[in-house]
């Protein structure tokens, strides 16, 4: 019923089923191995979101201190300021002032003198 050809030709078949399951083993190592890289990198992921987040709460917090920084600097350069403008005036009047007590006492004390 089977002849010499059809042997041969179901040899063959049988050599292309396992080159076929070969492959498919193969296929099936890599999608194994693509699903495990997958999870990896969904999990670096997930860690690097989180640093990314934590990242920015830091620099919010970083820009509100240099925020507060800066009031505290203008308030201080506004009191320097203030400080050297109340001690030009003082160096301006301290010389009248002195002057005039002096002319007040030199002059009482000729009034007493007399």
């Amino acid at each position: 019923m089977f002849g010499q050809d059809s042997k041969i030709k179901v040899a063959v078949l049988e050599e292309r089923v396992k080159i076929h399951e070969e492959m498919v083993e193969r296929v099936d190592a890599a999608i194994q191995t693509l699903s495990e890289t997958n999870q990896n990198i969904c999990k670096m992921l997930a860690v690097h979101d989180e640093r990314i987040f934590n990242c920015a709460r830091s620099d919010e917090d970083t820009n509100e201190k240099l925020g507060k920084l800066e009031t505290k600097v203008d308030e201080l350069s506004k009191f320097r300021w203030m400080a050297a403008g109340i001690l030009g005036i003082a160096l301006l009047f301290v010389p009248v002032v002195t002057n005039f007590i002096s002319s007040s006492i030199n002059s009482f004390a000729e009034q007493v003198k007399k």
